[in-house]
């Protein structure tokens, strides 16, 4: 195939020659070009020549560096551009680390056969304004997204805006998603599944939009309903439940990598984290606009004129918490390392930012321009450009007028307390001798009251300097090599030039405001699309788009590009509302199909893309502690505020070496330990443990925690031994163990003995943990189990509690059964 593609090319440019057209020009522009300008120009051009070499004119070329002329024209062999680019001497391989394609090497050799034609097609280091406005690259030939891939690239799905397709007419449905869903399986030959039946729906819309299973009276209810409504009733129960907001909030942390530590070796607690985190389930459970959302996170500061008059505005300012959310090197001062963390923080907020509204994978050109994607290094850095500005708040005030007026007074009638007493202690001399004893007395009674002062309650946030410093491309992404400043500016193949920016207040520069506004206009053509693909993968665990934080040509292009369209227009139109997305999808016949396998289905679509049936899922790391606690009886719903530390093993502890300062006392008081709350205040549901970066729980790392330093679009979902052992060893599973089997042996009210049958133990185990009896061959193996397990007890340790001790190994098998970690 390359020595095809190179016979082609030959002949192309020999028959451009012979012609004496114009055509080697155009296969110089766009073939040859492009490969100059993206692989060479960095190293051989203007700003820099390594080894005294030039590419970027014919010329320059021919005359060559230190080494002699690169170009011979008609002579690859006696050319080092192509000596170089072979990489068949290993003293002598350009680029170093990033290899040419066969194909590009192949373009280049006849191109220089062909006689090296470089024509007028312009400087292989022709300078592109990033921050001049031009139309987007579809229409305008002098975008620079347009100039720097000649035209290509724009083919892309996700670069046009969504079009809001007709709803297709089809049998026997009139819920948009069906109609969508069902003309693509019958187009592919494909039908879809029978529906669920009511316990397993119960279970999986529960599990979808709380994270916590549906207790057994609900089950029962729900499948002892007849009226036509029992569904919809029982998802708007669930929209409305507290715990809804819970388990999106989860969702979206990590997309935005929440943790309550620092990261780096020290890795220090964030005391005023958990408001960020208690911030996203309040705006979830509100039904907060993803619009206002998406702009108080971005921007919360420069929505608020002064201190906060609301709570609305209190909101706004806690979550710009989200600035912050990205590691932070304590040490950089010490190190004189300062620019080196100002850039990596500015990257991460840039790199996160892309990935988690706009699916696009940004970080890719840090260093060069996407190698995929139209995507230049220069649209990283004027996106980057927007939070130049940024500082760094953990004082940031949210007490409301109110409040501050009465702590404005408690604290004014102190000051009167404490004046008579430091104006006695002023006239003592507290080194006099005579006078220390009578100081130290009036000093003990200032501090006294000043213990009783109160404070302003503040968050953890960002607002914006108002002279921020310059943003520069940096070369190779290496912040000590700046070159071109740019302008804050938007993704170019869509809206080039500098953005149009307006400070809302002289306190700041309006930069993320009008990012976050660019970010929800109708010509964005991500964010909605985005935000209705991660829901959508919330249900069927596999979004329209498989790969959630990449929309560009490495990721998978969208199994049903007009429902995803339709979705995210109806999205916007009714207001950006999550709730209602989430009410559209789960009331799909679609969403309530039957998970169960079909050969016919299965033979047309073996991944299942087309969704003639429901996935099964297998429970997430947070819902299955979650669901240990509750079915155990032991779980707090209310775990709101400062995040609890859960007991975990020493040894984990002084494995790492900014814990084991902290243990030894060294830590300056920086909070880098681990701070162990008392065990039942930690029965709450896992999105209030603490997330420390250094040391991730170990019961929920064991199920594929997220690692908290990237943007996480999906979790990992492994099957692997260690999991098994967990759950059947670990302390946490063990005390759940423990609780659930008192649990059952209290509700069910039976005694509990080797040589009398208990079905009732056994069918309230299976009625809590699963939701449903056992069958007659579950029943009697249980039943087996138990006695085989009261003896064993006996035999081991003698009469006592063997039935206690036996009852817990069967709450053990059945937390352990797949059936209570999945769901379908």
């Amino acid at each position: 195939m390359i020595r095809q593609l190179a016979v082609i090319t030959f002949a192309l440019f020999v028959s451009a020659i012979a012609r004496g057209d114009d055509a080697a020009e155009i296969l110089f522009a766009e073939k040859v070009l492009p490969i100059l300008q993206t692989k060479c120009i960095a190293c051989h051009g203007p700003e820099k020549q390594e080894g005294g070499l030039r590419l970027d004119s014919r010329e320059a070329a021919i005359i060559g560096g230190d080494n002699g002329s690169a170009l011979v024209t008609g002579d690859p062999e006696q050319s080092r551009l192509i000596l170089a680019v072979r990489f068949d001497d290993p003293d002598f391989q350009m680029p170093p680390k990033d290899r040419l394609s066969e194909a590009q090497i192949a373009t280049l050799t006849q191109w220089v056969k062909a006689g090296a034609a470089w024509g007028t097609a312009g400087s292989a280091a022709e300078a592109i304004d990033h921050n001049y406005p031009t139309g987007d690259a579809f229409t305008d030939p002098n975008n620079p997204i347009r100039k720097i891939w000649r035209g290509e690239r724009l083919d892309l799905w996700s670069l046009k805006s969504p079009v809001k397709s007709p709803v297709p007419e089809a049998t026997g449905t009139t819920h948009p998603i069906d109609a969508f869903i069902q003309q693509r399986l019958t187009s592919e030959g494909a039908s879809p599944s029978p529906q669920a039946d009511r316990r397993t729906l119960i279970r999986r819309v529960t599990f979808d939009l709380t994270g916590l299973p549906p207790s057994p009276e609900e089950v029962e209810a729900f499948v002892a309903a007849s009226e036509p409504a029992a569904y919809a009733q029982l998802v708007e129960r669930l929209l409305a439940s507290p715990r809804y907001g819970e388990r999106q909030a989860r969702l979206w942390l990590d997309v935005v990598r929440y943790a309550d530590t620092h990261g780096y070796e020290r890795d220090e607690f964030r005391p005023l984290a958990w408001q960020y985190r208690d911030y996203v389930v309040r705006a979830f459970n509100q039904d907060k606009p993803f619009d206002r959302f998406v702009l108080e996170q971005l921007a919360g500061d420069e929505l608020v004129a002064g201190l906060p008059a609301t709570p609305a505005e209190a909101d706004a300012l806690i979550a710009t918490g989200y600035l912050q959310l990205g590691q932070w090197d304590s040490t950089a001062a010490i190190f004189q390392e300062e620019d080196r963390l100002r850039a990596d923080e500015q990257a991460d907020l840039t790199n996160t930012t892309a990935s988690a509204f706009l699916g696009l994978t940004m970080s890719c050109c840090q260093c060069h321009d996407h190698k995929y994607d139209p995507l230049s290094q220069a649209d990283h850095y004027r996106l980057r450009a927007f939070f130049a500005g940024v500082q760094r708040r953990d004082d940031l005030v949210i007490e409301l007028p109110a409040e501050r007026e009465a702590i404005e007074t408690h604290n004014a009638a102190l000051d009167r307390e404490c004046a008579p007493l430091k104006e006695e202690q002023s006239k003592l001399d507290k080194e006099k001798e005579s006078d220390k004893p009578q100081y130290d007395e009036l000093q003990a009674k200032i501090s006294e009251i000043e213990g009783r002062r109160r404070h302003l309650q503040v968050t953890m946030g960002a607002t914006d300097r108002t002279d921020p410093p310059a943003t520069h491309v940096f070369y190779q992404g290496d912040f000590h090599s700046p070159r071109e400043e740019v302008a804050p500016g938007f993704v170019s193949v869509v809206k080039s030039g500098a953005a149009a920016i307006e400070p809302p207040s002289p306190e700041t520069t309006g930069r993320r405001l009008a990012l976050a506004k660019w970010l929800i206009t109708p010509d964005n053509p991500w964010t909605a699309r985005v935000l209705v693909n991660r829901v959508w993968q919330q249900h069927f665990g596999a979004g329209l788009v498989a790969t959630p934080n990449d929309f560009g040509y490495t990721g998978v292009q969208p199994s049903h590009p007009e429902l995803l369209d339709w979705l995210a227009i109806e999205f916007i139109e009714r207001g950006w509302s999550v709730k209602e997305l989430h009410r559209w999808i789960v009331m799909s016949t679609t969403y309530r199909q039957s998970s169960h396998d079909r050969d016919d289905a299965r033979a047309i679509d073996p991944e299942n893309r087309l969704l003639w049936r429901q996935n099964v899922q297998r429970l997430d790391a947070e819902t299955l502690r979650d669901s240990l606690l509750s079915v155990s009886g032991l779980l707090q719903l209310d775990g709101s505020g400062k995040p609890k530390w859960p007991d975990v093993p020493e040894e984990l502890l002084y494995a790492q070496p900014g814990i084991q300062e902290a243990i030894k006392g060294e830590d300056g008081g920086r909070m880098q330990g681990w701070f162990t709350d008392p065990v039942d205040q930690t029965d709450v549901r896992s999105l209030y443990l603490v997330r420390k970066r250094c040391l991730p729980i170990p019961f929920l790392q064991a199920f594929d925690l997220p690692d908290t330093t990237v943007s996480c679009a999906r979790r990992d979902r492994t099957v692997v031994a260690p999991q098994a052992l967990m759950l059947l060893n670990s302390p946490d599973s063990v005390r759940c163990a423990e609780a659930f089997a008192t649990r059952v042996r209290i509700l069910s009210d039976t005694t509990l003995n080797a040589e009398a049958h208990s079905p009732e133990i056994t069918q309230q185990a299976f009625r809590l943990a699963l939701g449903r009896q056992p069958d007659e061959s579950e029943q009697a193996l249980a039943l087996r189990f138990l006695k085989q397990q009261i003896e064993g007890h006996r035999l081991r340790s003698g009469a006592e509690h063997a039935e206690e001790q036996a009852l817990i190994d069967l709450s053990r098998a059945i937390l352990n059964l797949n059936e209570f970690a999945y769901y379908d």
